[in-house]
C-alpha cells in the first residue's frame, strides 16, 4: 500500500542475509478443460484454456455450488441478483480460489468496468462503485480480489511455493479474469467495451495490462496510481517466501504492521478526511491477515521483481501511442491531498498522455474511491457517457457538477503550480529538448 515500508522491509531483509483487435479475444482459448468458475447461480460455468496460461494449473471440473466465504451484508437468495443484489463469485487461476464481486445486467450491458484494488485492501473497497454504477443496465461493474489479497488464496503450502506474488502475476491473473469471466459472460463479446480502473496498485496493474494485452481492453481510469512497485531488478536468492529464518524474521514486523492502530494510523495519514475512516474498513483490511499463507504471500509481494515486461515509463509510453489513435481512452481522477501520490505524478503522466483527461478532487486523499465515493462515481459515469454510450438513442447525458458533497471536482490541463511541480516540469522540458537534439 506504500512505498515507503516496502523500501523499509527490503532493506531489514537485505542486511539479514547480507544480500490485435477485440475480436481475437477469444482465439486464444483452445478446447482443452482448465479452469470452472464456482458461483453463485453461475449462469456461465465453463471449462476452457488458453494457452498462454496453461503452466499456471490443470483441469478442474465444473460446479455451481454456492459461495460459502460470501460476507453476511452479501449474503442473498438466489432471486436477488435479478432485484439489484451484488453478486459474488470465484474461478480458479494459479491454483488459487480467487474471488470477485459484480453488479449489473450481463445482457444489456453495454460496458463492463473493472476495479483493480491497492495493496492491503479487496473487493470491499469498491462497494461504493458496484452499487452506484452497477445500477444502470448500460454498464455492469466488477472487482475482484489479486492473488494473496482478500479474499483470493491458495489451497495449501504446496500451491504457495508454486506462485509469485507479483506484477507480472497479477496482471495474467487480471488478464485471465476478463478473458475468461468478464467477456465469456457477455452475451455480445466482440461489441461490448471494457475499461480498467484502478486505485494506487491497481492503477499500475491497469497500466501494465492495458499496455501488454491491447485486444481486451477500451480505456483505464487512474485513481491516484502508484508510479512505483518492486525495487528488485531479479529475484534475489535468499530472499523468498520459503526461507524459515526470513518467515520468523519478518513475523514481529508483521504482526505490528497488520495490527489494528497501525492500520488506522496508515489510513489517518491518507485520507484527508478522517470521519470516513470507519471501524468496519480496518476490519475488512485486517481479516485477510488472519489466512495461514498471508505472510508468506507478504513476503513474496515485498521481494518480488519488478513487472518484467515494460518499466513503467515503457507503459505509459505504449498508452500513449495507443491514446493517440483516439480508440483507447485515458482519464485519470486524483485526490489532491494525497501524501504519496502527490499531484506531481498526475502531472507527469499528463505530460505523457497529452490527450488524458485530468480530474482533480479536493478535498480528497490516496483511496478517493472509498473516501469521496459520490465524486469518483460522477467522474466515471462521466467519462463512460462521453466514451461510449453518448451515441446511444437510450443515454441521457450527465452533467458532472463542479462539487458534490463538499468535494470540488476539477478538470485540470496538468500545468505545475507550486514550486517543486515547477522545478520538475522544467527538468522534464530539459530532458525533453536534450534528447531531441542528441537524436537529431
Amino acid at each position: 500500500m506504500l512505498a515507503e515500508t516496502h523500501h523499509r522491509l527490503l532493506s531489514s531483509l537485505h542486511a539479514s542475509t547480507t544480500t490485435s483487435t477485440r475480436r481475437t479475444r477469444s482465439q486464444s482459448s483452445n478446447k482443452s478443460g482448465f479452469v470452472s468458475f464456482t458461483a453463485r447461480r453461475l449462469r456461465f460455468g465453463t471449462k476452457r484454456n488458453t494457452s498462454r496460461f496453461r503452466a499456471w494449473g490443470k483441469p478442474i471440473s465444473s460446479s455451481t455450488t454456492k459461495d460459502e466465504t460470501t460476507t453476511e451484508t452479501l449474503r442473498k437468495d438466489d432471486d436477488d441478483e435479478e432485484k439489484g443484489a451484488v453478486f459474488q463469485g470465484v474461478y480458479e487461476f494459479a491454483k488459487h480460489r480467487c474471488y470477485y464481486e459484480r453488479k449489473g445486467d450481463l445482457r444489456k450491458a453495454k460496458v463492463h468496468v473493472i476495479f483493480l484494488h491497492g495493496f492491503g485492501v479487496g473487493t470491499f473497497h469498491y462497494r461504493k462503485q458496484l452499487n452506484a454504477l452497477g445500477g444502470d443496465e448500460e454498464v455492469c461493474a466488477w472487482s475482484m480480489d489479486i492473488c494473496g489479497q482478500g479474499k483470493s488464496w491458495p489451497r495449501s503450502g504446496e500451491d504457495v511455493r508454486d506462485f509469485e506474488y507479483s506484477m507480472d502475476s497479477w496482471r495474467d491473473q487480471v488478464e485471465y479474469f476478463v478473458r475468461e469471466v468478464v467477456l465469456k459472460s457477455s452475451t455480445e463479446e466482440a461489441k461490448v467495451k471494457v475499461v480498467l480502473a484502478g486505485n494506487s496498485l491497481g492503477g499500475k496493474l491497469a497500466l501494465y495490462v492495458a499496455a501488454t494485452s491491447e485486444d481486451i481492453t477500451d480505456g483505464i481510469i487512474l485513481l491516484n496510481a502508484t508510479p512505483f512497485w518492486g525495487f528488485l531488478e531479479k529475484r534475489v536468492r535468499f530472499l523468498t517466501k520459503e526461507n524459515e529464518f526470513i518467515v520468523k524474521l519478518t513475523q514481529p514486523y508483521w504482526d505490528n504492521f497488520r495490527s489494528k492502530e497501525n492500520v488506522r494510523r496508515l489510513l489517518t495519514l491518507v485520507y484527508a478526511d478522517k470521519t470516513k475512516i470507519e471501524e468496519s474498513l480496518i476490519e475488512s483490511i485486517i481479516e485477510p491477515t488472519e489466512n495461514e499463507f498471508a505472510i508468506r504471500a507478504f513476503i513474496s509481494t515485498f521481494t518480488s521483481p519488478k513487472a518484467s515486461r515494460l518499466s513503467y515509463d515503457e507503459m505509459l509510453e505504449t498508452i500513449r501511442d495507443r491514446n493517440e489513435s483516439m480508440f483507447f481512452k485515458v482519464a485519470l481522477c486524483y485526490g489532491r491531498e494525497d501524501p504519496w501520490v502527490v499531484p506531481l505524478w498526475g502531472q507527469r503522466l499528463k505530460r505523457v498522455i497529452k490527450n488524458a483527461t485530468y480530474y482533480e478532487l479536493s478535498p480528497s486523499g490516496h483511496c478517493p474511491n472509498d473516501e469521496t465515493p459520490e465524486a469518483v462515481n460522477a467522474v466515471v459515469r462521466s467519462l463512460l457517457d462521453e466514451w461510449f454510450l453518448n451515441t446511444t438513442t437510450t443515454s441521457v447525458r450527465r452533467t458532472l457538477p463542479k462539487q458534490i458533497d463538499g468535494v470540488s471536482i476539477e478538470l485540470v490541463d496538468g500545468s505545475p503550480r507550486n514550486v517543486f511541480e515547477k522545478v520538475d516540469y522544467w527538468k522534464d522540458t530539459f530532458v525533453s529538448k536534450l534528447l531531441s537534439s542528441s537524436s537529431a
